[in-house]
Parts: structure tokens; C-alpha cells; sequence
């Protein structure tokens, strides 16, 4: 075989192999509350008004799924769809420990 063609074969063989491995199909993560906060089903708009499903407490790991604009809390807009124990809905940012709203790893809800 022509050694162009054969590196060109592996070069396509291992980009594609890569590109299953690297690209995640979906993404989020697993952060912890800095104080007890309500987790909210919010129909329509992400605000403090919404209905309160159940209060999860300060220090509890709970799974951001993706986040989505929302009214401020303490000047912060990002709210997140979460994830505790069998219960999903939305949370403000401000409440959690991501280190930055809205957090690199966990992406915008579409």
C-alpha cells in the first residue's frame, strides 16, 4: 500500500476514534449547595415565585443538568436544572458552589 494513503487511513482512523471518545453526548456535573435552597418546578419562567418541591440542605451534592437565564437572585441570573434524589427542577446559581455562573461544565438548556 502507498504509505500516503496508508497515513491518511490512519490519520481519518484515529481522528474519528477521538472524536467518539471526546465529545461527551451530554454534559453537567455534580456540585454542593452553600446553603439550604429551594428546588422549584418553574413551568415557564425561573424565578422565586415558582412552586418549592422540596428544600435541599446546606452541603448536599446535587446534579446540574443544564442551566438557563432566570430572574436575579443577589445579581446572579443563571438558573440550573437539577437533580436530588428523585426529585428534578430549578435552582438559582447563587445558592450553589460552582465556582462561576453559569459553570464551564454544565451547559446552557436548550
Amino acid at each position: 500500500m502507498n504509505p500516503r494513503r496508508l497515513l491518511a487511513a490512519c490519520a481519518v482512523t484515529v481522528t474519528a476514534a477521538v472524536g467518539l471518545v471526546a465529545t461527551p453526548a451530554f454534559a453537567g456535573g455534580t456540585f454542593q449547595t452553600k446553603t439550604d435552597l429551594n428546588l422549584r418546578y418553574c413551568q415557564w419562567l425561573n424565578n422565586s415565585q415558582c412552586s418549592v418541591i422540596l428544600t435541599i440542605p446546606k452541603g448536599q451534592s446535587v446534579y446540574l443538568n443544564c442551566w438557563a437565564p432566570g430572574s436575579s437572585v443577589n445579581g446572579d441570573t443563571v438558573w440550573y436544572n437539577a437533580f436530588y434524589g428523585n426529585a428534578s427542577g430549578m435552582l438559582a446559581g447563587d445558592y450553589m458552589n460552582t465556582g462561576h455562573d453559569p459553570n464551564p461544565a454544565v451547559y446552557r438548556c436548550v
